[in-house]
C-alpha cells in the first residue's frame, strides 16, 4: 500500500504543483530563494514544484504556499465548507475508535 497514490491526488498536487512554480516566477524569485525566505530546503522545493510526495513534509509544503501567498487559494474550499469547522473538528477529533473483540471461535 505504501507504493500506491490515487490518480486523482496525483493530479491535484500537480496542479498545486504549478501554482506554487507560477506564483514563485510572477513574484520573480528563484527555487532558492523561495526555499530561503519559506525556510525550508531547496530540495523540499524542487520536490513540491515537481509534484513529487516523497521526502517533503505537510509543514514544508504548507511553508511553501504560505510564502508564495497561494495557500489561501488552494485551501479555499476548507476556509468555506461549514463540515470543516475547526471547533466541531476538534470536538470530533477526541472520540474513540474501539474495534470488537475477537472471540477464540473466530479463528
Amino acid at each position: 500500500m505504501k507504493d500506491y497514490f490515487p490518480v486523482q491526488s496525483a493530479s491535484l498536487l500537480y496542479r498545486v504543483a504549478l501554482l506554487v512554480k507560477e506564483a514563485r516566477l510572477r513574484m520573480g524569485i528563484r527555487q532558492a530563494d523561495l526555499a530561503e525566505q519559506a525556510g525550508i530546503s531547496l530540495r523540499a522545493i524542487r520536490h513540491i514544484e515537481a509534484g513529487k510526495v516523497e521526502g517533503v513534509s505537510l509543514r514544508d509544503f504548507m511553508l511553501a504556499l504560505f510564502t508564495v501567498g497561494i495557500s489561501d487559494r488552494v485551501f479555499q474550499a476548507l476556509l468555506d465548507d461549514p463540515a470543516f469547522d475547526a471547533d466541531f473538528l476538534e470536538t470530533n477529533a477526541n472520540k474513540r475508535v474501539r474495534l470488537p473483540r475477537s472471540n477464540a471461535e473466530d479463528f
